[in-house]
């Protein structure tokens, strides 16, 4: 059997998100936080996130890498033992960010994941000019890989992670808005990374995943 999962990253791997850490340096940081979190909390992430980037158009490219390289810090830390455990039980892992390739990119490399999907800044002279939107909403990238695997897994904290959770066979919801998420998702609803991951190494969730192997349903 070919599995998948599909990972959310902010919020989700690192306690970081990159437009509030960018936010603290912008002229109009409010703003962008506030933008920021309409799209976790509502059905407008993709509108959000095109204003979201209409506003620091101009910004030097060593800004964002900066911004980037901080994040390093903010892993949480028992995602790369989930990584780890994931490819263990036969995942190929996937970063799904609503982020850019130019912060997805570090920390995919240290988590080991196999790949990642990321939107793509656009720059003229080091300095953003525009975006290559790579997706409108998380539930596309399901979609697109579901001829390819037989089971897929996903995990997110937000409700920019809705879609992906509802297509997924496996949708886990960690975090403050985990529950909120289980109820319009039929996830699996943990408090934090550390529940998740003893979950699955001896729970209801591994015996649920042996279940879906074995061709018995959930």
């Amino acid at each position: 059997m070919k599995k998948l999962a599909l990972l959310d990253l902010e919020g989700t791997l690192i306690d970081y998100e990159f437009w509030e850490a960018l936010a603290e340096s912008h002229e109009r940081g409010e703003e962008l936080k506030r933008l920021l979190e309409e799209g976790l909390t509502s059905n407008n992430w993709y509108e959000t996130f095109l204003k979201r980037v209409e506003m620091i158009i101009g910004t030097p490219k060593e800004v964002i890498e900066g911004v980037a390289e901080k994040a390093l810090k903010k892993l949480k830390p028992e995602a790369p033992t989930l990584i780890s455990e994931l490819k263990k039980q036969g995942f190929t892992t996937m970063i799904v960010s609503g982020g850019f390739e130019d912060f997805v990119k570090i920390l995919a490399e240290v988590l080991g994941v196999e790949d990642y999907v990321a939107q793509k800044l656009v720059y003229h002279n080091n300095e953003v000019v525009g975006v290559l939107p790579v997706f409108k909403e998380k539930g596309e990238i399901v979609d697109k890989l579901r001829p390819w695997f037989d089971l897929i897994l996903a995990v997110g904290d937000g409700f920019n992670d809705l879609n992906m959770l509802l297509k997924a066979d496996v949708a886990i919801a960690v975090g403050k808005r985990a529950k909120e998420l289980a109820k319009v998702s039929d996830a699996f609803a943990y408090r934090d990374l550390g529940e998740f991951l003893r979950d699955l190494i001896s729970g209801k969730l591994k015996e649920t995943l042996a279940r879906l192997e074995a061709g018995e349903g959930s």
